[in-house]
Protein backbone atom coordinates (compact mmCIF):
# COMPACT_ATOMS: atom_id res chain seq x y z
CA UNK A 1 0.00 0.00 0.00
CA UNK A 2 2.10 2.85 -1.32
CA UNK A 3 -0.18 4.81 -3.66
CA UNK A 4 -3.71 5.51 -2.38
CA UNK A 5 -6.48 6.88 -4.60
CA UNK A 6 -9.34 8.90 -3.11
CA UNK A 7 -12.14 9.71 -5.58
CA UNK A 8 -14.09 12.59 -4.04
CA UNK A 9 -17.14 14.71 -4.76
CA UNK A 10 -16.44 16.82 -1.63
CA UNK A 11 -19.60 15.58 0.07
CA UNK A 12 -19.75 14.85 3.79
CA UNK A 13 -19.17 11.15 3.13
CA UNK A 14 -16.33 11.74 0.68
CA UNK A 15 -14.67 13.99 3.25
CA UNK A 16 -14.86 11.17 5.80
CA UNK A 17 -12.94 9.00 3.33
CA UNK A 18 -10.40 11.72 2.64
CA UNK A 19 -9.72 12.23 6.34
CA UNK A 20 -9.18 8.54 6.94
CA UNK A 21 -7.08 8.14 3.80
CA UNK A 22 -4.65 10.71 5.17
CA UNK A 23 -4.36 8.77 8.44
CA UNK A 24 -3.87 5.53 6.53
CA UNK A 25 -1.25 7.05 4.24
CA UNK A 26 0.62 8.34 7.29
CA UNK A 27 0.67 4.87 8.86
CA UNK A 28 1.71 3.15 5.63
CA UNK A 29 4.18 5.84 4.57
CA UNK A 30 2.15 6.05 1.36
CA UNK A 31 1.36 8.74 -1.17
CA UNK A 32 -2.23 9.89 -1.59
CA UNK A 33 -3.96 11.13 -4.73
CA UNK A 34 -7.24 13.06 -4.47
CA UNK A 35 -9.27 12.87 -7.70
CA UNK A 36 -12.49 14.65 -8.62
CA UNK A 37 -14.66 13.92 -11.66
CA UNK A 38 -15.83 17.26 -13.02
CA UNK A 39 -19.12 17.33 -14.90
CA UNK A 40 -19.12 19.68 -17.89
CA UNK A 41 -21.78 20.46 -20.52
CA UNK A 42 -19.28 19.93 -23.36
CA UNK A 43 -15.92 18.28 -23.95
CA UNK A 44 -13.93 20.71 -21.81
CA UNK A 45 -10.52 19.38 -22.82
CA UNK A 46 -10.95 20.60 -26.40
CA UNK A 47 -12.29 24.05 -25.55
CA UNK A 48 -10.17 27.12 -26.12
CA UNK A 49 -9.85 29.69 -23.33
CA UNK A 50 -12.09 32.02 -25.31
CA UNK A 51 -14.84 29.40 -25.61
CA UNK A 52 -14.55 28.52 -21.92
CA UNK A 53 -15.79 32.03 -21.15
CA UNK A 54 -19.15 31.07 -22.65
CA UNK A 55 -19.72 28.76 -19.67
CA UNK A 56 -19.33 30.96 -16.56
CA UNK A 57 -21.18 28.52 -14.28
CA UNK A 58 -18.88 25.68 -15.33
CA UNK A 59 -15.80 27.85 -14.80
CA UNK A 60 -17.06 28.69 -11.34
CA UNK A 61 -17.63 25.01 -10.54
CA UNK A 62 -14.16 24.10 -11.81
CA UNK A 63 -12.63 26.83 -9.66
CA UNK A 64 -14.47 25.51 -6.62
CA UNK A 65 -13.30 21.94 -7.34
CA UNK A 66 -9.68 22.99 -7.73
CA UNK A 67 -9.86 24.91 -4.45
CA UNK A 68 -11.33 21.88 -2.64
CA UNK A 69 -8.67 19.56 -4.04
CA UNK A 70 -5.90 21.99 -3.13
CA UNK A 71 -7.33 22.16 0.38
CA UNK A 72 -7.09 18.39 0.82
CA UNK A 73 -3.56 18.29 -0.57
CA UNK A 74 -2.52 20.99 1.92
CA UNK A 75 -4.16 19.05 4.79
CA UNK A 76 -2.27 15.91 3.84
CA UNK A 77 1.07 17.66 3.48
CA UNK A 78 0.58 19.45 6.80
CA UNK A 79 0.43 15.98 8.39
CA UNK A 80 3.58 14.82 6.63
CA UNK A 81 1.85 12.90 3.83
CA UNK A 82 2.94 13.26 0.21
CA UNK A 83 -0.17 14.20 -1.79
CA UNK A 84 -1.29 15.21 -5.26
CA UNK A 85 -4.60 16.14 -6.84
CA UNK A 86 -6.24 15.73 -10.22
CA UNK A 87 -9.38 17.13 -11.82
CA UNK A 88 -10.70 14.83 -14.53
CA UNK A 89 -13.41 15.94 -16.92
CA UNK A 90 -15.95 13.20 -17.50
CA UNK A 91 -16.45 14.14 -21.13
CA UNK A 92 -13.43 11.95 -21.86
CA UNK A 93 -14.17 8.61 -20.22
CA UNK A 94 -10.87 6.91 -20.97
CA UNK A 95 -8.91 9.57 -19.08
CA UNK A 96 -10.10 8.23 -15.77
CA UNK A 97 -8.88 4.69 -16.39
CA UNK A 98 -5.65 5.96 -17.92
CA UNK A 99 -5.05 8.08 -14.83
CA UNK A 100 -5.30 5.09 -12.49
CA UNK A 101 -3.05 2.93 -14.63
CA UNK A 102 -0.45 5.65 -15.08
CA UNK A 103 -0.21 6.35 -11.37
CA UNK A 104 -0.17 2.68 -10.27
CA UNK A 105 -2.67 3.08 -7.46
CA UNK A 106 -2.70 0.04 -5.17
CA UNK A 107 -5.53 1.01 -2.78
CA UNK A 108 -8.77 2.99 -3.04
CA UNK A 109 -10.67 4.75 -0.24
CA UNK A 110 -14.26 5.93 -0.84
CA UNK A 111 -17.07 7.36 1.25
CA UNK A 112 -20.73 6.37 1.09
CA UNK A 113 -23.92 6.64 3.13
CA UNK A 114 -24.87 3.04 2.34
CA UNK A 115 -25.87 0.89 -0.58
CA UNK A 116 -28.03 3.55 -2.17
CA UNK A 117 -25.22 6.05 -1.83
CA UNK A 118 -22.66 3.87 -3.56
CA UNK A 119 -25.12 2.94 -6.28
CA UNK A 120 -26.07 6.56 -6.88
CA UNK A 121 -22.55 8.00 -6.81
CA UNK A 122 -20.57 5.14 -8.34
CA UNK A 123 -22.60 2.68 -10.36
CA UNK A 124 -23.23 4.20 -13.77
CA UNK A 125 -20.52 6.84 -13.31
CA UNK A 126 -16.98 7.00 -14.56
CA UNK A 127 -15.69 5.93 -11.15
CA UNK A 128 -17.19 2.52 -11.89
CA UNK A 129 -14.67 2.16 -14.70
CA UNK A 130 -11.76 2.67 -12.31
CA UNK A 131 -13.05 -0.02 -9.99
CA UNK A 132 -13.63 -2.46 -12.84
CA UNK A 133 -10.24 -1.90 -14.38
CA UNK A 134 -7.89 -1.80 -11.40
CA UNK A 135 -7.33 -4.91 -9.32
CA UNK A 136 -6.87 -3.19 -5.96
CA UNK A 137 -8.59 -3.30 -2.56
CA UNK A 138 -11.45 -0.84 -2.01
CA UNK A 139 -12.20 0.57 1.44
CA UNK A 140 -15.78 1.88 1.85
CA UNK A 141 -16.51 4.20 4.76
CA UNK A 142 -20.04 5.13 5.77
CA UNK A 143 -19.16 7.30 8.76
CA UNK A 144 -16.10 8.62 10.60
CA UNK A 145 -13.86 6.06 12.30
CA UNK A 146 -13.61 7.26 15.93
CA UNK A 147 -10.89 4.82 16.99
CA UNK A 148 -8.08 2.84 15.33
CA UNK A 149 -9.09 -0.27 13.37
CA UNK A 150 -7.78 -3.17 15.46
CA UNK A 151 -10.28 -5.98 14.82
CA UNK A 152 -11.09 -7.10 11.28
CA UNK A 153 -13.77 -9.65 10.42
CA UNK A 154 -13.19 -11.56 7.18
CA UNK A 155 -16.46 -13.19 6.06
CA UNK A 156 -16.11 -15.76 3.27
CA UNK A 157 -16.92 -19.28 2.15
CA UNK A 158 -13.13 -19.75 1.73
CA UNK A 159 -13.54 -21.96 -1.33
CA UNK A 160 -11.76 -19.70 -3.84
CA UNK A 161 -9.89 -17.08 -1.83
CA UNK A 162 -6.49 -16.74 -3.48
CA UNK A 163 -3.29 -16.30 -1.51
CA UNK A 164 -2.79 -12.98 -3.30
CA UNK A 165 -6.19 -11.70 -2.19
CA UNK A 166 -5.55 -12.79 1.38
CA UNK A 167 -2.11 -11.17 1.24
CA UNK A 168 -3.86 -7.86 0.42
CA UNK A 169 -5.91 -8.25 3.58
CA UNK A 170 -3.04 -9.27 5.85
CA UNK A 171 -0.86 -6.46 4.50
CA UNK A 172 -3.61 -3.97 5.34
CA UNK A 173 -3.96 -5.52 8.80
CA UNK A 174 -0.20 -5.33 9.34
CA UNK A 175 -0.18 -1.59 8.63
CA UNK A 176 -2.86 -1.13 11.29
CA UNK A 177 -1.46 -3.83 13.60
CA UNK A 178 -4.95 -5.32 13.55
CA UNK A 179 -6.24 -8.82 14.31
CA UNK A 180 -8.22 -10.81 11.70
CA UNK A 181 -11.13 -13.11 12.54
CA UNK A 182 -11.82 -15.51 9.67
CA UNK A 183 -15.53 -16.34 9.73
CA UNK A 184 -17.44 -19.04 7.85
CA UNK A 185 -21.20 -19.16 8.36
CA UNK A 186 -22.82 -22.54 7.78
CA UNK A 187 -26.44 -22.16 6.66
CA UNK A 188 -29.10 -24.81 5.95
CA UNK A 189 -29.24 -23.76 2.30
CA UNK A 190 -25.48 -24.07 1.82
CA UNK A 191 -24.24 -26.49 4.44
CA UNK A 192 -20.60 -27.62 4.26
CA UNK A 193 -18.62 -30.09 6.33
CA UNK A 194 -16.59 -28.13 8.86
CA UNK A 195 -13.40 -30.13 8.20
CA UNK A 196 -13.46 -28.96 4.57
CA UNK A 197 -13.86 -25.32 5.55
CA UNK A 198 -11.19 -25.50 8.26
CA UNK A 199 -8.77 -27.00 5.74
CA UNK A 200 -9.32 -24.03 3.43
CA UNK A 201 -8.89 -21.64 6.34
CA UNK A 202 -5.66 -23.36 7.42
CA UNK A 203 -4.19 -22.82 3.96
CA UNK A 204 -4.70 -19.08 4.43
CA UNK A 205 -3.61 -18.98 8.06
CA UNK A 206 -0.11 -19.93 6.93
CA UNK A 207 0.12 -16.46 5.38
CA UNK A 208 -0.69 -14.46 8.50
CA UNK A 209 2.49 -12.45 9.02
CA UNK A 210 2.31 -11.77 12.75
CA UNK A 211 2.04 -14.32 15.54
CA UNK A 212 -1.58 -14.92 16.59
CA UNK A 213 -2.75 -12.19 14.19
CA UNK A 214 -5.49 -14.44 12.75
CA UNK A 215 -7.91 -17.03 14.05
CA UNK A 216 -10.65 -19.26 12.61
CA UNK A 217 -14.38 -19.19 13.38
CA UNK A 218 -17.16 -21.42 12.06
CA UNK A 219 -20.74 -20.72 13.16
CA UNK A 220 -24.11 -22.19 12.27
CA UNK A 221 -26.93 -19.78 11.48
CA UNK A 222 -30.17 -19.52 9.52
CA UNK A 223 -28.62 -16.98 7.13
CA UNK A 224 -25.43 -15.07 6.37
CA UNK A 225 -27.02 -11.95 7.86
CA UNK A 226 -27.96 -13.70 11.10
CA UNK A 227 -24.55 -15.33 11.41
CA UNK A 228 -22.70 -12.06 10.88
CA UNK A 229 -24.94 -10.14 13.26
CA UNK A 230 -24.62 -12.82 15.93
CA UNK A 231 -20.85 -12.97 15.66
CA UNK A 232 -20.43 -9.19 15.75
CA UNK A 233 -22.81 -8.93 18.73
CA UNK A 234 -20.47 -11.15 20.74
CA UNK A 235 -17.23 -10.07 19.08
CA UNK A 236 -17.34 -6.34 18.18
CA UNK A 237 -15.26 -5.56 15.08
CA UNK A 238 -13.91 -2.36 13.54
CA UNK A 239 -14.00 -3.45 9.88
CA UNK A 240 -15.55 -6.19 7.74
CA UNK A 241 -13.54 -7.60 4.83
CA UNK A 242 -15.18 -9.39 1.92
CA UNK A 243 -14.04 -10.81 -1.41
CA UNK A 244 -15.69 -10.00 -4.74
CA UNK A 245 -15.42 -11.79 -8.05
CA UNK A 246 -14.26 -10.70 -11.46
CA UNK A 247 -13.65 -7.30 -12.98
CA UNK A 248 -17.06 -5.91 -12.06
CA UNK A 249 -16.27 -5.78 -8.37
CA UNK A 250 -18.94 -3.29 -7.38
CA UNK A 251 -21.58 -4.94 -9.51
CA UNK A 252 -20.78 -8.22 -7.73
CA UNK A 253 -20.83 -6.35 -4.45
CA UNK A 254 -24.48 -5.52 -5.01
CA UNK A 255 -25.60 -8.83 -6.47
CA UNK A 256 -27.32 -11.50 -4.35
CA UNK A 257 -24.14 -12.67 -2.62
CA UNK A 258 -22.38 -12.80 0.72
CA UNK A 259 -20.88 -9.42 -0.04
CA UNK A 260 -24.22 -7.72 -0.60
CA UNK A 261 -25.72 -9.20 2.53
CA UNK A 262 -22.81 -8.16 4.69
CA UNK A 263 -22.71 -4.61 3.30
CA UNK A 264 -26.46 -4.20 3.65
CA UNK A 265 -26.54 -4.97 7.36
CA UNK A 266 -23.42 -3.12 8.43
CA UNK A 267 -22.52 0.46 9.27
CA UNK A 268 -19.01 -0.83 9.89
CA UNK A 269 -16.32 0.07 7.33
CA UNK A 270 -16.09 -2.46 4.48
CA UNK A 271 -12.91 -3.60 2.73
CA UNK A 272 -13.67 -5.18 -0.65
CA UNK A 273 -10.90 -7.32 -2.12
CA UNK A 274 -11.03 -8.87 -5.59
CA UNK A 275 -10.31 -12.57 -5.91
Amino acid sequence: MKNILVPTDFSEYANVASEYAIKLAKLADAKIHFVHLQSTPVNWIKLSKAKEMKYPDTLKAIGHSRAELNGWVKKAKARGVDAEQALIFDAVNSQLIDHVKQHNHDFIVMGSHGLSGILKKVIGSNTQQILRSVEVPLLILKKPIPKPIKKILFVSDFTDVSKMSFHSLTSFADVLEAHIDLLFINTPDDFKVSTEILKNMDALMEHCHREESCNKNVVNAASIEDGTKGFVANNPVDLIAICTHGKGALRQLFSPSIAEKVVAISETPILSIKL
